[in-house]
């Protein structure tokens, strides 16, 4: 079974825009933030995420650039919501989402591309479990964000 999420964007500040939902039900997650254009707007974004313990972060490989509208979905691997995904579009390039702690399979897709990627969420996570969904060049057909600046770039590399 599949749920539909639909993100309400929210303004936040002036030059900050992010979409923030709620779902509810087993295994569903409790919010899902998305965007995170710009170290201003990276900063702002990630402090809407507290409470989260999942982050996608969605690019380019061989570039390195951003990239938003992304389709996701969010399964469970175990529990009782096992096989009930949550579908969403990533409206920026970083999402921080909250779930129940079990293990899922995180599916993306951009422009026909599809990547896919596995997580562990813990009982006690002190910080968002990263997962990085790469997509090759071909995926961007122009829809390319920004790049990330060199900050964001050594951010990105610590684990």
């Amino acid at each position: 079974m599949k749920v539909q999420l639909p993100l309400a964007a929210l303004l936040v500040g002036a030059a900050a825009t992010f979409s923030v939902s709620a779902v509810t039900g087993p295994g569903a997650p409790g919010a899902i933030v998305c965007g995170g254009i710009g170290a201003g707007e990276r900063a702002a974004l990630e402090e809407q995420a507290r409470g989260t313990n999942l982050a996608l972060e969605f690019f380019i490989a061989k570039r390195g650039d951003y990239v938003a509208d992304v389709d996701f979905a969010i399964t469970p691997l175990d529990g009782p919501a096992a096989g009930e995904a949550v579908d969403a579009v990533a409206d920026g390039p970083l999402c921080y989402v909250r779930l129940a702690p079990g293990r899922y399979r995180i599916d993306a897709q951009l422009n026909g591309v599809r990547r896919s990627a596995r997580a562990t969420v813990p009982e006690h996570a002190l910080r968002p479990v990263r997962v990085a969904l790469a997509f090759p060049e071909e995926a961007a057909r122009g829809d390319l964000e920004t790049r990330p600046t060199p900050e964001e770039r050594e951010e990105a590399r610590q684990p």
